[in-house]
């Protein structure tokens, strides 16, 4: 890998991390989540019926079944989301958004777009954006 690949990967990095900071503390100080928080919930706003096996939101998340099982334990103790048994499979376990989890994302999501355009400002336009979320897609 050059040192230009070592270089991008590391203000990618920082990026990410000061991104993630500045929306958990506007999310945070006004609807107490943070940004994976309103997130998970989102992916879950879209799913059909509002539930998604667990399994298949970690996925969505891009992130392991025991990690998705620690982002839900806070949002299940503030009545966000609610787990549902599966009636065919015993073994499986639904993650349902709950009509307050419902609510939350409405509320958060225009916090969330006001604090993504305050972030980008208008130096970025469409093209830019829609460049840089290309890159962003192969990565991932």
């Amino acid at each position: 890998m050059s040192a230009y690949h070592m270089t991008f990967l590391f203000d990618l990095n920082r990026a990410h991390a000061t991104t993630i900071r500045r929306f958990d503390a506007s999310l945070g100080q006004v609807h107490g989540i943070g940004l994976n928080d309103l997130h998970l919930l989102q992916v879950l706003d879209q799913a059909p019926d509002r539930r998604l096996r667990r399994i298949d939101l970690a996925q969505q998340l891009g992130v392991t079944a025991s990690g998705v099982t620690w982002m839900l334990r806070p949002l299940t103790k503030r009545g966000l989301i609610t787990s549902q048994g599966s009636e065919d499979d015993g073994r499986v376990t639904f993650a349902v958004l709950t009509e307050a989890g419902r609510t939350l994302v409405a509320d958060a999501v225009p916090t969330a777009r006001r604090i993504a355009a305050e972030l980008l400002g208008p130096e970025f336009g469409k093209e830019e954006l829609a460049r840089a979320a290309a890159v962003l897609a192969r990565l991932s």
